[in-house]
């Protein structure tokens, strides 16, 4: 990928009463264009810079979507250099509430929101590691990654169910068996359905899993983990890899759920409304995005704490 250079340059803009103007930019710095009336501010900054990024940005989309978009004229300009994709604030008047901020005037709220949402990361507050969802392909290189000639057992949990519910527990039970699962799993030992008998030596109110595959790591056997992982993401939700043959067997977690790996803890998927203080999903609980609270201050009620009532 190339890297965006770290000037905007402009050369020879003749835009309305620019007269072959050329400039050089710095990214990644506050610019400010000052001049007096009818020097061509407005020309450089919108019918040149913001019409040139804009056009290009549209160029690059497909045919379908860029008919649902203004097209720009290019700018009468010899060359441009260094430029991205533009976001023009424009000046108006709006109308103000409670909640406004200079960010909702403007309207650059919009697009700090999208952009929180899609490029920003959530961590977790508990063990400090970065929250995710573990898709098929990566958890398959992972896996991959663990050394030739290892084995694994892939194994998603048995649905939790209310304690006593040995009916509930049997139908459960019979379902899995039902979709070609056979095995179950509990602390390095296995037990076959074949045989109900050695079901009897299952301890329910522990873990148990259920055996979807056993695996050698072997170059070629990509697709069959990414076969395994699909079933256990269709069954539970995640899959449990454990290494076998070992006394102290180690265990990999992979789900699809967006939580942390370490805590199992859920966390709200990004998304805009989840950055909006105007929206139910996202404003403080406490103030509902008003930045204040009605409450009692007992610093004023009791000023002097050590004075009894009388």
């Amino acid at each position: 990928m190339s890297r965006l250079p770290e000037w905007l340059r402009i050369r020879n803009a003749r835009v309305h009463n620019l007269k072959n103007l050329s400039v050089d930019l710095p990214h990644n710095a506050l610019t400010v264009i000052t001049g007096v009336s009818g020097s061509g501010k407005s020309s450089l900054v919108f019918d040149t810079i913001y019409a040139e990024g804009q056009r290009r940005y549209v160029e690059s989309l497909s045919a379908y979507a860029r008919q649902f978009l203004d097209r720009m004229e290019k700018p009468d300009v010899e060359e441009i250099d260094g430029i991205a994709p533009p976001i023009a604030i424009r000046q108006k008047n709006t109308t103000r509430n409670p909640r406004s901020t200079v960010a909702t005037a403007t309207e650059i709220y919009d697009y700090l929101r999208l952009l929180y949402a899609r490029a920003g990361e959530t961590w977790c507050p508990a063990c400090h590691t970065r929250v995710g969802r573990d898709t098929v392909d990566p958890v398959a290189r992972r896996m991959l990654a663990e050394g030739e000639g290892s084995r694994w057992y892939a194994l998603f949990p048995v649905r939790t169910l209310k304690p006593g519910d040995q009916q509930a527990l049997k139908d459960h039970l019979y379902d899995l068996r039902k979709r070609g699962f056979t095995r179950l799993f509990q602390e390095g030992r296995i037990f076959e359905f074949s045989t109900p008998e050695s079901l009897l030596d299952i301890d329910f109110a522990r873990p148990v899993f259920v055996l979807a595959d056993r695996i050698v790591i072997r170059a070629g056997e990509s697709q069959r983990i990414v076969d395994t992982v699909e079933i256990c993401y269709r069954e539970a939700g995640e899959v449990i890899f454990e290494q076998a043959g070992e006394p102290e067997p180690r265990r990999l977690r992979f789900s699809e759920r967006f939580a942390c790996k370490t805590c199992n803890r859920d966390f709200p998927a990004p998304e805009p409304s989840l950055f909006s203080f105007n929206n139910p999903y996202g404003a403080c609980p406490r103030c509902q995005g008003f930045g204040n609270t009605i409450d009692y201050d007992m610093g004023l009620i009791v000023p002097d704490p050590s004075l009894s009532i009388a």
